[in-house]
This record gives C-alpha cells, sequence and structure tokens, in this order.
C-alpha cells in the first residue's frame, strides 16, 4: 500500500509543476484563470484571491489550471459562429502567441523541474549499487542462439574496460553506454588473463525493452553481503563476509554457476564456505516460492559506487548535461516505439508508472529525484506531440492561426479534436491493458 500511496503522491507532483507551467503563463498573459486545483475529485479546501479560487481537492493525483473560455468553442458551434470569441481574458479570445505560451508552458515547466532535479542531485552527490566490469556471456546459460558479444569474441570471465575508449568501471556503466547503442559498432577493449584485445561488437535491439544490449550479465562473485533474519540461510549458520564456492562438490565461481546448480529444484543441497580462511561445509534447505527461483535468504555483496557532491556552477551544468542526455535518449525511444519494438512491454501505463515511482522513491530521495527526472522530460515531449487534446495540439492550432492570420472555425476545431480525444483514448486503453497482464504476471 505504501507503495501505491507514494507512487500516486511523486506522479501528483510532476502533473502539478505541469499545471503550475500553465497557470502563470495564463497570468502573465492576462487570460483569468477561474480556478486552480491541487488534486482531482471533490474540494477540501477552497479560498477565492481575486478572480481567482484556490482549491485542494481529494484524490492526490496531480491538479488541474481551468482557465476562462477553454470550452466556449462548444457554444460556438452550438450556435454556429465564424469564431470562438473575442474576449481577450479567456484562453480562445486572447492573441494566438499568448494561446501558444501558455500551451507551451505546462511541458516546459516539466522540463526545467528536471533541470532543477538533475541539479540537485548533483549537488549532492550520490551513491548507487552495482557490480564490476567483469562479465558472463548469456550464451553460456540462458540464450542459446549468437548474441553480439559471442559473435565480437568475447568470453565469460573477460573484463570490459572501455568502449571506444571511453573508460567502464562497472556492470552500470556497461548498461548505460550500450542501451542506445543498437545497431551501431562499438571498439570494446577487454582485459583477459592480463592482456589487452579489441574487439568490435554491434549491441542489438532488445525488442521488448527498446534498449540496446550485447549478450553479457555481470560476474556476481558469491560474497553473502546479508542474511535475512530466520531463513533459511540464517539457520545454517551463514553469515555476510561468507565465500561460497561449491555446491554440493561441484565448483561454482559465481552467481549464474550457482543458480545453474539450482536449476532441478532440489529441496537441500550441501555448500562449502571460506570464512576467514576456513573451509566449511553446511547444508542449507531451499524452498521455491511458485514459479520463481529458491529462496535462500542470501543477498549477494555488490559494490557501492560514490559519487561526490558538485559545487553551483558544475552541478547546472551537469544538471543541462544530464536533461539533454535523457533528452535525446528519449527522442530516440519514441522514434523505436516504430521501428519493431514490442510495444505493450515498452510501454508502461498509470499503474505501472506509480508502483515504479513507489517502488523507487522507498529506496531514498536521489533515486526517486532521478526518475523525477525523466519523467518529466518524457511528459515535456509526448505533450507536445501535435495531437489535438495535448499542449502540441494547441500550440499547432495556435501556428496555423497565426500563418492563415485568422481563427479556425468551431466546428473544424471540433471535428480535429474529437479526433485527438480518439487517439489518446486508444493509446490510454492499450497502455491500461499492459498494465493489466503486467499485474496479472
Amino acid at each position: 500500500m505504501i507503495t501505491v500511496v507514494l507512487g500516486l503522491l511523486a506522479l501528483s507532483l510532476v502533473i502539478f509543476i505541469h499545471e503550475l507551467g500553465h497557470f502563470i503563463a495564463a497570468r502573465i498573459s492576462g487570460v483569468t484563470v477561474i480556478s486552480f486545483s491541487i488534486g482531482w475529485g471533490p474540494v477540501l479546501f477552497r479560498k477565492r484571491i481575486g478572480d481567482t479560487e484556490y482549491r485542494i481537492s481529494a484524490l492526490p493525483i496531480g491538479g488541474y489550471c481551468n482557465m476562462k473560455g477553454e470550452h466556449d468553442y462548444r457554444d460556438a458551434i452550438e450556435k454556429n459562429l465564424d469564431r470562438v470569441s473575442s474576449d481577450p481574458e479567456t484562453f480562445y479570445g486572447t492573441r494566438p502567441l499568448k494561446r501558444l505560451f501558455i500551451a507551451f508552458a505546462g511541458p516546459l515547466f516539466n522540463l526545467i523541474f528536471a533541470v532543477l532535479v538533475f541539479t540537485l542531485v548533483s549537488a549532492s552527490g550520490y551513491e548507487y549499487e552495482t557490480w564490476g566490469n567483469r562479465i558472463v556471456l548469456a550464451s553460456d546459460y540462458t540464450e542459446t542462439a549468437p548474441l553480439p558479444a559471442d559473435l565480437a569474441g568475447f568470453k565469460s570471465g573477460d573484463r570490459i574496460i572501455a568502449f571506444d575508449e571511453t573508460p567502464v568501471t562497472t556492470f552500470s556503466d556497461i548498461q548505460q553506454y550500450v542501451t542506445d547503442k543498437a545497431g551501431e559498432n562499438l571498439s570494446a577493449t577487454v582485459e583477459r588473463d592480463g592482456t589487452e584485445h579489441i574487439l568490435t561488437v554491434i549491441p542489438e535491439l532488445d525488442k521488448s525493452t527498446g534498449a540496446g544490449r550485447i549478450g553479457v550479465y555481470p560476474w556476481i562473485p558469491l560474497v553473502i553481503g546479508t542474511v535475512t533474519e530466520g531463513s533459511a540461510a540464517d539457520t545454517s549458520g551463514i553469515k555476510p563476509g561468507d565465500v561460497l564456492f561449491e555446491v554440493n562438490g561441484e565448483p561454482v565461481h559465481h552467481l549464474l554457476d550457482f543458480e545453474k546448480a539450482l536449476e532441478s529444484r532440489p529441496e537441500q543441497i550441501v555448500i562449502s564456505l571460506n570464512r576467514e580462511g576456513i573451509h566449511l561445509r553446511v547444508p542449507l534447505v531451499l524452498i521455491y516460492p511458485g514459479e520463481t527461483g529458491a529462496e535462500t535468504g542470501i543477498q549477494w555483496k555488490t559494490e557501492t559506487v560514490t559519487v561526490p557532491g558538485t559545487g553551483p556552477v558544475t552541478s547546472v551544468a551537469n544538471g543541462l548535461a544530464d536533461t539533454g542526455r535523457i533528452l535525446r535518449l528519449t527522442v530516440k525511444s519514441i522514434a523505436l516505439l516504430f521501428g519493431g519494438v514490442d510495444v505493450s512491454q515498452a510501454v508502461s501505463g498509470p499503474v505501472r508508472i506509480t508502483l515504479m515511482m513507489g517502488e523507487v522513491a522507498q529506496q531514498g530521495i536521489l533515486a526517486l529525484s532521478e526518475l523525477l527526472g525523466v519523467i518529466c522530460i518524457s511528459l515535456f515531449l509526448m505533450n507536445l506531440l501535435p495531437v489535438p487534446v495535448l499542449d502540441g495540439g494547441t500550440v499547432l492550432f495556435a501556428l496555423v492561426e497565426l500563418v492563415m492570420r485568422k481563427p479556425l472555425r468551431p466546428r473544424i476545431m471540433y471535428r480535429i479534436q474529437f479526433i485527438g480525444i480518439g487517439f489518446i483514448l486508444f493509446v490510454f486503453i492499450f497502455a491500461l491493458l499492459g498494465d493489466i497482464r503486467y499485474l496479472i504476471q
């Protein structure tokens, strides 16, 4: 439940920032704002200041900015008028440049908020858990088809130390470099048995995620990080710092070796441990909840990477650079939706986004901040698509009016808006069905 609540609050903040942009732009442009609400649904608190009623509503899912004359075109249709309104204090009565400014301000505020978030993350510094840059070939364990890493000549146990002369020190670095390089030739510097080799690899597109991949997993050493109290591992006397090196007398070198040893789903195994130079053999009872792997109570030790905070100027520069990088990646990702990606897997609906944000919120404020920044950038781009009922549609109408030097007829606007509503409804239902499949799975 806490995951859902935190997710809703985080999503509400992103939507509130968007609506705040519309509100400020409307006030600057002289358009009357009838009501501005934090949240939707029944109004819990209201206070009128000037022409605007400020509200706090019951449902914490964003908010809204209700401008005077937003829906006047419906009245114009009924009365068969040539234009919607001539009142400059109304949304459709104001000049097209001001209307364009009001529509663009919502997405713009999301983008500015993303820059601010990434700036604060850079200034604060952060830590994250990852694995080293040593790899295991996926084809050795889970996938039989030749993958890019196999074709390039990688071997399990290699350390990838650079891509295109850009150093990589962790598996997160590898993932980040490869994710937007599908189809590109990459020069990988690999360390093998103390010798460096240069290999050329072409990442393939993972159609379930839209990301590039070369077909490698991290080499996860079998060093015990933590042990869940009361678990099978705790009962067996396994302690943090122990190094597991055998299962039933057979050597295991990394996590995939260990998982392969459990493929037959045995009820009990005997593991060999190294504890401060002393070898121990202990039995371990295994539990298999549902179709998932064994539940042992063991969490493997990760590598902690600490990124120190930066000064004000560097933080702003990093905030702008991170926003630009994710903006480019998001544009590329949207293009991939039309390039064979499994849209049902790659596109998330409101349920998955809420759960994801709630889960990340429990990991800490910095992790949540980064995700908020990414979602703000996505909203900036998606809202500016030239689709009626989105801000991009309003921007397009304003541009057409500027070029034609006369307003569009209300009936034409209505028909185009109706098509836009149909498109958005289709996308929403598609994403919601994907969410339902996700929850069932």
